[in-house]
This record gives structure tokens, sequence and C-alpha cells, in this order.
């Protein structure tokens, strides 16, 4: 069969790619071939990460606050971005420990793994018991087109007349991308954009949202006491070193962990 009619054929039936027979393995299998010990959570080890990530947020932020404000003008303005996306990094690797505090990855110790993640995940302007619930759903419906809680995909028959407009066309992706990578991971947790579709207002702000159950409201109200008291610190940050301050040393760097998880 010569490559174009191939192509064709595939464009016809593209479900025969899929593979639809069962393995000749399990999860258990995989999971036996493992090492016992690549499950083991170690807690100082876990510390250590963190504290790494922290000494590197200190070093950088040092620099930055320190010496750029005496660079000359060509420099001054290719350190911040320099600034921006390594911090943004480092901002990124905090979160994935905190959210993996969700999973109970961190230690053998619950409220261990609750509390670091808590901290850290509020820093991040993350809420955290919220996000650990909603993401624990998440899991049990992977790619779920009716149970699965984020980045679901849009059926073709549910779309939009303008969705065309706008999408199949380069710059209406890319500025679809953008926006994305910007404010797309705020705009899930606020308004559950790309996420499960509910019959009524879904928000992981809301501890009566349809994402929760009642076991479940109360963590909810902690996480969201955790956000406003991070935003209470960098309102009197910002009140004593100005708003472009707090923007440039962590606002930017946060855009880059929201374009990282989103």
């Amino acid at each position: 069969m010569s490559a174009p009619t191939a192509k064709t054929e595939q464009k016809k039936n593209p479900l025969e790619r899929v593979p639809s027979s069962k393995p000749p393995f399990t999860v258990g299998d995989i999971k036996k071939a493992i090492p016992p010990h690549c499950f083991q959570r170690s807690l100082i080890r876990s510390f250590s990460y963190l504290v790494q990530d922290l000494m590197l947020v200190s070093v950088f932020y040092y620099i930055a606050s320190t010496y750029f404000h005496i660079l000359p003008s060509p420099y001054y303005y290719l350190a911040w971005p320099i600034y921006w996306i390594v911090q943004g990094c480092v901002f990124t690797g905090i979160w994935v420990i905190a959210h993996e505090c969700g999973h109970q990855a961190f230690s053998d110790y619950q409220w261990i793994n609750d509390t670091v993640g808590f901290i850290f995940h509020s820093a991040l302007l993350t809420p955290y018991f919220s996000w650990k619930y909603s993401r624990r759903r998440h899991h049990s419906n992977t790619n779920s087109l009716e149970h699965d809680e984020n980045h679901v995909p849009k059926v073709k028959t549910k779309l939009r007349w303008y969705t065309k407009l706008y999408m199949n066309n380069p710059l209406g992706r890319l500025l679809i991308l953008a926006f994305t990578l910007i404010v797309g991971l705020p705009l899930y947790y606020a308004i559950n954009i790309a996420g499960r579709p509910y019959d009524r207002f879904a928000s992981h702000y809301d501890p009566y949202s349809p994402i929760y159950n009642d076991r479940e409201r109360l963590q909810t109200y902690i996480s969201d006491a955790g956000l406003i008291g991070t935003i209470y610190v960098l309102y009197r940050v910002a009140l004593t070193q100005g708003l472009t301050w707090v923007v440039c040393i962590y606002g930017v760097p946060l855009l880059i962990v929201n374009g990282f998880i989103m």
C-alpha cells in the first residue's frame, strides 16, 4: 500500500490506531517490577529537596533585590527576564512538592504532608485542600468526558458557532495559548474554566461548590484562609516596597508557575 493510500485509510478509520485489546500485564505486574525502595517516602530526602528550592529562591531574590538596580540599562532590562524565568522554575518545583504532599507522597505522616502542602501552596496562591480533593477526583476519572475534573475536551457537536473564528487561524490559536498560559490556572480555580461541566457554578474557592462534598467543606474554608493570609502579606509588602516591586519579585515568576501547571 502506498503512503498516500495509508494516510487516507487512517483518516477514514482513526480509531484503528487506538489499542483496544487488553494488555498482557496488569498494574500489579508493573508495581512488582519496580524496586521496593522506590515506594519508600523519606521525610529527610523530601525536606532536602524543599530546603534546596527555598535556598535557590533566597539566592535569586537576594541577587535581584541587591544588584539589579545598580546595573546599567541594557543589562538591567536583560537581568529581569532571566530572573523571572529561573525564579519561576524554582517556584514551580516548590509548587510540585506541595502538590505531592496532597498525594501523601512527601512522607509517611499525613499531618506533615498537609501542613507543608498547605503552607507552600498558599504561598503560591493555590488553594491546597481544594486542589487536593479536585485532583483526587481527576486521577480517579482521568480521560472521562463526563467525570474528569480538568482539561476536559469539548465534544465537537457542542462547540459554539464562533469557535472556528478564533481556533482555525494561527493568530487565534496563539492568543488562546497565551491566555491559557498566563491566566488559565487562576481562572480554573475561580470559575472552573476548562473544568468538568456542572449544572451550577463551580469554583475552588467556594466551599459549597459541586466539586466538594460535605466532609470537604471545612478544609475548603481553610484553603481560602491560607490564600487570604498570603494576599494580606503581599498587600503589606506592596505598601512598603511598592506594587511594581511585588510584581517583579513575586508576580511574574508566579505567572511562570501558572504556565507550567496549566
